[in-house]
């Protein structure tokens, strides 16, 4: 039985565009997370430190956005620059 009011069905809607867009983002970030990984067991350092700022810009903005909690965010970016700092095996 769905709901006679407007406002949980507005809600509904809502949820789902917010949800598909937030996992869009996320998995933007993955995606470049992947990407680092690749460039950085390569050793190309000039490369590296283009993708390695181009993931962070990514998750900076992503909890400036709300999609990420701050502490999240310091999190993911001190990954992100310990994959670019490690030397290629």
């Amino acid at each position: 039985m769905t709901t006679k009011h407007k406002s949980p069905i507005k809600r509904a809607k809502q949820d789902v565009k917010r949800q598909t867009r937030n996992h869009a983002y996320k998995s933007s970030i993955a995606t470049a997370t992947k990407s680092l990984q690749e460039i950085a067991a390569t050793g190309d350092k000039e490369k590296t430190a283009a993708e390695l700022k181009k993931a962070q810009s990514l998750v900076d903005a992503a909890a400036t956005k709300g999609i990420l909690h701050r502490n999240t965010v310091a999190r993911k970016v001190s990954r992100l620059s310990r994959i670019a700092a490690a030397k290629p095996a």
